[in-house]
């Protein structure tokens, strides 16, 4: 009985660890906005292949000394999109399979929303599976905050 019980709580302490290792980077970043007021969170896939997508309403936020998102600007916004060409391009194959998924029938990111007074954050590996010059996006995670409705948009693609 011993045995089973210690075996039990090392299995929880091991799955707290992991847990809360996977989460470093988003509650830091989260973390730096504050509280929100809501969110809504939806996911697709398993362990190493999946996609996130989220909103946080917040009432208001102070960018002022935040070190962990930056105003958006020109150069940035081509890199947003060049992300959200990917993220998208997974919505629509999930889509493809079976469009009542939570994540497809949620996904309703508007681009007309990002403009030079938005804030952002991206963390992006890319790599070169056939070393042709042309790396595709292995993981990312994006933090993109519209001023004009106080929402946090976050994507994050592990595929």
């Amino acid at each position: 009985m011993k045995r089973k019980t210690f075996s039990l709580i090392l299995t929880v302490l091991f799955l707290a660890l992991v847990l809360s290792a996977c989460t470093t980077l988003e509650d830091k970043v989260l973390s730096s906005l504050g509280e929100c007021k809501s969110r809504e969170f939806y996911t697709e896939g398993a362990f190493q292949d999946y996609i996130d997508y989220a909103k946080y309403y917040y009432d208001l936020v102070d960018f002022t000394d935040n070190e962990s998102f930056s105003k958006i600007g020109h150069s940035d916004i081509d890199v947003l999109n060049e992300h959200l060409d990917d993220f998208e391009s997974w919505i629509e194959t999930y889509r493809e399979g079976d469009a009542s998924r939570e994540i497809v029938v949620n996904y309703d990111f508007d681009r007309s929303l990002i403009d030079g007074e938005d804030y952002l954050h991206i963390e992006s590996k890319q790599y070169d599976p056939w070393d042709d010059g042309n790396p595709v996006f292995a993981n990312y995670t994006i933090y993109f905050f519209d001023i004009q409705t106080n929402t946090l948009y976050y994507f994050h693609n592990n595929i």
